[in-house]
């Protein structure tokens, strides 16, 4: 090995001894998770055309991602002019610079500046040598809002910031498009949603954005914005994704890798609506069985320069798949059917794609959304099937949502013990209280479904032993003048003011109330989500509400049907008890508001195979094999609009189905297909059909868990 070598090989070791000192907390606040110069490579000789001679990263960390595209650089023969990044904490950038110092120490090929800064602030952009760059190659942190935002100053100066930086890399209309979506993302959003708009703002026209992303990036909400933007402003070229156990087996999603061409400004202005061509695009799965120790993709291409190979394997595209490596097409065309489908209201939409005009509250947008069933599910049904008859959740009068937050589980859920006479419980509270017991009136608890080792009492026909201290007809003997005061609000509103708390309820209270947990330094009723249950009366018209009662239970918090949240196994939607018990945020939550859709139907539609196989589609792999089902993933699912017969149909079925019933799955099934299929097609063949597609859900399934299927 060349000394050279030999000194590049020390510094990254020197990164990796550096990324592992670093505090927790700091981590998480920065997002300061690296990539790794395996990834990066892989990444690199993807997005490296013959013409790349500037390279950026925005938010370099310790210079993984600059490191590994200097090295591909070499591999593929291409000199860099510039290899610039920023990085917002001081050390980490005195590290990326120390080790790109080293780099061109050992070569002397191509200059390099690492600014020390916020990627946000336009004075940090001002200091990098170039406008625009060939290649823009990010891993973007991780940050929640939740996390970053505080009173909200910091999120809206990333805003502001990303605005100026528009300006300045833009004039007239085409700063338009990236000023609208930088004012439209949701203040909900992660950091990684500013970070793709900065990044893409600073590749010039006709270079390459390379990303390192989780797969939630098209499945959340507020990420639509980027979606449009790559759809808009970008050629797609690639997504390459790992499969299980993953390329950070630590994660908790897994990761896409995105390389994308930026387009030429007059074709970006044309809005998406009015395009008739498409660019083609490919989806790679690149699994474990494809590495060796040296390369992600190094027992599939042999040689001294595997990812090189890959790259060029992957641009001929004229070869079978090798080893460990599956491709398909992308349609784009598809995603945009599908993206335009959730986003039709939003302002920014409205204002790039239908010329700003204003929608009515109610009206239709221009006939029906566009039917968009996933790829993977289009395969699995006969040629020249076209589904009919399909529609929302939402179309179909079902809605979804998230199950009950509370602010502080450890407060709020106690166990019952045992039931005692003259209508009282003794409840046995959380670890966090010491498991400590007492008694309770029991109109001061609900049943609850806390998680999903619960689902078995419902299962079997019984109660959880869960319940949740529903407050809000009682309070503290001190709290009592606030609402002796607001008697004329009680009797405008029409409601009954709460009673005074019980002895052994009331010093549980103030116990918690002056009870710091473990894994904050804030009293309990400081919470974020606690002290917004509190209420002040005014005008003689609003009633007062403490931090110890939970706001009103919406149909969410007490829905027909749910299904958890995070599945390791196969989805499951079980139907709720009657009357209704509360079921926790842990679990996706559904209801409906049209007629003939009882708990049972809800729960013999949604486990039906053609349900079972969306969910597999939609839902996000988490790192560890399990399937992350959310609000957002569910109402993107198509189901038949079905007859009054075809629901008490499945109304009948559900009251009878459980994980093992597999003749009552196979007329759900059949309900549902036959709904879902032409009328031509024979009653007949529907068995096998859903045979083949439960088959094909659990090779999704295997793939998300690497397990047999």
């Amino acid at each position: 090995m060349a000394q050279g070598s030999e000194a590049r090989d020390a510094m990254r070791e020197e990164a990796r001894a550096y990324e592992a000192a670093l505090p927790a907390d700091q981590r998480k606040q920065l997002g300061q998770f690296f990539t790794g110069v395996r990834l990066g490579k892989l990444l690199a000789h993807l997005s490296l055309q013959s013409d790349t001679r500037t390279v950026l990263d925005p938010m370099a960390g310790h210079g993984d991602l600059l490191d590994a595209t200097w090295e591909a650089a070499g591999e593929c023969g291409i000199t860099l002019d510039r290899l610039d990044g920023i990085e917002i904490d001081i050390a980490t950038a005195s590290m990326c610079r120390d080790r790109l110092s080293a780099i061109r120490a050992e070569h002397g090929t191509s200059d390099q500046k690492i600014v020390t800064g916020s990627a946000f602030d336009p004075e940090s952009l001002k200091e990098s040598p170039e406008r625009g760059y060939d290649l823009v190659i990010t891993n973007p942190p991780f940050v929640r809002y939740q996390t970053r935002n505080g009173n909200g100053t910091q999120a809206e100066a990333t805003r502001s910031g990303l605005l100026d930086i528009a300006g300045s890399q833009l004039s007239g209309d085409k700063s338009d498009i990236w000023k609208t979506l930088i004012k439209g993302y949701s203040g909900l959003a992660d950091l990684s949603v500013p970070s793709w708009l900065l990044a893409g703002l600073m590749v010039r026209s006709g270079g390459r954005l390379a990303l390192v992303v989780p797969a939630t990036w098209r499945s959340r909400d507020y990420a639509d914005v980027i979606r449009y933007l790559l759809l808009r402003c970008f050629s797609l070229e690639a997504i390459v994704e790992d499969t299980q156990p993953g390329w950070f087996s630590d994660a908790l999603v897994r990761t896409h890798l995105i390389v994308a061409r930026r387009l030429p400004p007059e074709e970006a202005l044309k809005p998406l609506c009015a395009r008739d061509r498409w660019p083609q695009a490919r989806w790679l799965q690149v699994a474990p069985d494809a590495a060796n120790d040296q390369s992600l993709v190094g027992a599939a291409f042999e040689g001294r320069h595997p990812e090189a190979a890959f790259a060029t394997w992957f641009r001929a595209m004229n070869a079978t798949a090798p080893r460990g490596i599956k491709v398909r097409d992308f349609d784009l065309r598809h995603e945009w059917a599908t993206l335009q489908s959730r986003i039709g209201r939003r302002r920014w939409y409205r204002k790039l794609e239908c010329g700003g005009e204003e929608l009515p509250l109610f009206a239709d947008q221009s006939g029906p959304a566009p039917v968009t069933i996933p790829d993977t599910l289009r395969h699995m049904l006969p040629p020249h099937a076209e589904p009919v008859s399909l529609v929302s959740l939402e179309e179909a009068g079902i809605r979804v949502g998230q199950g009950l937050r509370t602010g502080c589980n450890q407060f709020f859920y106690v166990t019952v013990c045992s039931s005692s006479a003259g209508g009282t419980e003794r409840v046995k509270t959380s670890p966090a209280f010491g498991g400590r017991e007492f008694t309770i009136p029991s109109g001061a608890l609900r049943s609850v479904l806390r998680r999903q080792s619960e689902m078995s009492y419902l299962e079997g026909n019984m109660m959880p032993p869960g319940c949740v201290l529903d407050l809000r007809g009682w309070v503290l003997p001190e709290d009592a003048k606030l609402v002796a005061d607001a008697q004329d609000a009680y009797t405008a509103r029409g409601e009954t003011p709460p009673r005074i708390m019980p002895d052994e309820l009331a010093a549980f209270v103030r116990h918690a109330a002056a009870h710091v947990l473990t894994q904050s330094d804030k009293l309990i009723p400081s919470l974020t989500a606690v002290r917004t249950n509190v209420r002040v009366p005014r005008n003689g018209k609003v009633t007062p509400r403490f931090w110890y009662m939970l706001p009103d239970f919406a149909p969410r918090h007490l829905p027909a049907a749910f299904v958890a949240r995070i599945n390791h196994g196969v989805p499951w939607v079980e139907a709720n008890c009657d009357p209704s018990l509360l079921i926790d945020a842990n679990f996706s939550t559904i209801w409906a508001r049209e007629r003939g859709w009882t708990r049972y139907a809800l729960k013999a539609l949604l486990n039906s195979v053609w349900c079972r196989a969306f969910m597999e589609a939609l839902g996000t792999p988490l790192g560890g094999g399990a399937l992350k089902l959310e609000a957002t993933h569910l109402r993107q699912m198509l189901v038949p609009r079905l007859t009054d017969g075809a629901k008490a149909a499945l109304d009948a079925a559900g009251e009878n189905l459980s994980r093992n019933s597999a003749a009552i799955q196979t007329q759900i099934d059949a309900v549902v297909l036959q709904a879902i299929l032409p009328e031509k097609m024979a009653a007949s063949g529907l068995p096998e059909l859903a045979a083949d597609m439960a088959a094909r859900a659990d090779i999704m399934r295997g793939l998300r868990q690497r397990v047999a299927s």
